[in-house]
């Protein structure tokens, strides 16, 4: 994987200089990209969906072939934008490997912050894994283990998700896995992040909702997270598929600007990601929510 495109000197620079000014914005990315469908990342017109903010560098590829999709995910309520990030898995001779791609951000954040994001799984086996990861630019190796935080809806060895905070992990024990070719919302809130260099008592939820349920929770609360918080898991619209909550008491691990977010997958034919968005200002606000059609 080559990252000299990505600008390491200023990701440590800016862990000293972090402040209030630095993180109130958002990040989003919907893949409103102007080029044919299929247009492998790297080519002109890929670098970056012409309605995104909050980034420091383009997308740029890791393993695979992450491609433009026509496709948009669409949830009823919810705010999108046409174009989807479809990123194909590296075929190796024996299995599927890893496909991902990653783009720097330019916003940090600290204490709270609400994010999600949009999948539509290809062909899942027992070992097959994907997600959203927020890796340190150099890690030489992408994987769950590396990364600073991960949220994947589906986890080696099981057909349910896993939230983590570095190697450590909350797996999933209840409810219902993704299926091929379905779309899902992935919703998660970090809080508690410290500034760079200190200790905190992070806490990581993430929440996984089909259709059904994600159409439901526009018109209940408007996603407000105390309907979330008492829902059950299940399949029904007034569930959520899957909810896991991983909590840390010491670690210094963070948003920092300057990190990379990472569409992973590994061991599935491909996975397709949009409208990925981050905010410090509320739960509906990072949803789509706030801008509902």
């Amino acid at each position: 994987m080559n990252f000299k495109y990505i600008n390491t000197i200023f990701f440590i620079l800016s862990l000293s200089f972090l402040t209030s000014n630095s993180i109130s914005a958002s990040i989003y990315e919907g893949f409103d990209m102007i080029v044919k469908k299929n247009t492998p990342l790297g080519k002109a017109g890929t670098f970056s969906g012409e309605s995104s903010s909050g980034w420091l560098s383009a997308w740029h590829t890791g393993n695979g072939k992450p491609v433009f999709s026509s496709e948009n995910i669409e949830f009823k309520g919810l705010k999108s934008i046409g174009g989807s990030l479809k990123v194909i898995a590296e075929r190796k001779p024996n299995h599927i490997g890893k496909g991902f791609a990653f783009r720097q951000t330019e916003r940090g954040y600290l204490d709270t912050v609400y994010g999600s994001f949009r999948v539509k799984p290809g062909h899942l086996t027992s070992d097959s894994i994907f997600g959203l990861l927020f890796t340190l630019p150099g890690t030489q190796e992408v994987n769950l283990r590396n990364a600073l935080f991960s949220l994947c809806p589906k986890r080696f060895g099981s057909d349910l998700g896993v939230v983590g905070v570095g190697k450590k992990t909350y797996k999933m024990p209840v409810g219902e896995p993704c299926i091929k070719g379905l779309p899902y919302l992935v919703i998660w809130k970090m809080a508690n992040l410290p500034k760079a260099g200190e200790l905190g008592g992070v806490s990581v939820s993430m929440w996984v909702l089909n259709v059904e349920q994600a159409e439901n929770f526009t018109t209940v609360g408007e996603f407000d997270e105390r309907y979330l918080n008492l829902a059950e898991t299940g399949s029904s619209k007034d569930q959520v598929s899957q909810f896991g909550r991983m909590n840390v008491k010491e670690t210094k691990h963070s948003l920092y600007k300057g990190i990379l977010i990472t569409p992973f997958n590994y061991n599935i034919t491909n996975v397709v990601f949009d409208e990925i968005r981050l905010s410090s200002v509320s739960l509906k606000d990072a949803i789509g929510a706030s801008m509902i059609k």
